[in-house]
């Protein structure tokens, strides 16, 4: 079961997402549970979480860009979805870990894309996850859980959301078993593109509030890296 919110004060809009995503779940015979709301205020007002929310950024009251803000700072793990007729909101979706972004009126296949990358990602989420070993005691991290890994060393620090763990391992080892979300931003640092909301003198900034060197000859790759993660669901 995919639990769907959709956030947009314009009922027209409700309605056409609402139509699309049934039609996109019987096509692909996927159980999903739609919930719409009209505002902001009424989405966090909600105790239910979902594993997808559709926002319009402009909104009377709270706009979809402060309601994800919020529900991020809550500890919400919801792929966002911005839907806007302004597409200058995109570079504002890094602040809050958007993972799509849809202009007004809706592309069919650009919308269909998005849902097919989003599907895979939460059908992956439970797999895909990077193990440590230490001697004889092991754990498992969920990717979306990791900010960055650091090298120092000989050792690998892996920096989440709630720890630091550390053990011995090689970068590029470590660098072949992450998705192509994480980039090699200094040769001592990878960094999970989900964490990062900015980019700003050779900083990359992340989610966090902490920030990390992007090195003079990967900084260009860095904002193409960066630019390519928001818009995967273009393709």
């Amino acid at each position: 079961m995919i639990r769907i919110a959709i956030c947009d004060d314009d009922s027209n809009m409700i309605g056409e997402l609402k139509d699309k995503l049934i039609t996109y779940m019987d096509e692909k015979h996927q159980r999903a549970q739609i919930r719409s709301f009209s505002s902001g205020e009424d989405l966090l007002s909600s105790d239910e979480s979902f594993d997808i929310v559709f926002l319009d950024i402009q909104m009377t009251g709270m706009n979809g860009m402060e309601a994800a803000r919020r529900l991020r700072q809550s500890g919400s793990e919801s792929f966002f979805v911005f839907v806007s007729i302004l597409k200058e909101y995109v570079y504002d979706a890094f602040s809050v870990e958007a993972s799509g972004f849809l202009l007004k009126p809706l592309d069919d296949c650009r919308f269909r894309a998005t849902l097919d990358r989003l599907l895979r990602s939460i059908q992956n989420q439970q797999s895909s996850i990077l193990t440590v070993q230490k001697g004889t005691w092991c754990k498992s991290i969920p990717f979306v859980d990791i900010l960055y890994c650091e090298a120092i060393n000989r050792k690998i620090f892996v920096h989440t959301k709630q720890e630091v763990i550390d053990y011995y391992f090689k970068m590029k080892e470590l660098e072949k078993k992450l998705t192509p979300d994480f980039f090699c931003c200094h040769r001592s640092y990878l960094v999970n593109l989900r964490a990062v909301c900015g980019y700003e003198k050779g900083l990359a900034k992340l989610s966090n509030g902490e920030n990390l060197p992007v090195s003079r000859l990967r900084q260009q790759e860095f904002m193409e890296a960066m630019l390519t993660y928001m818009k995967k669901g273009d393709k």
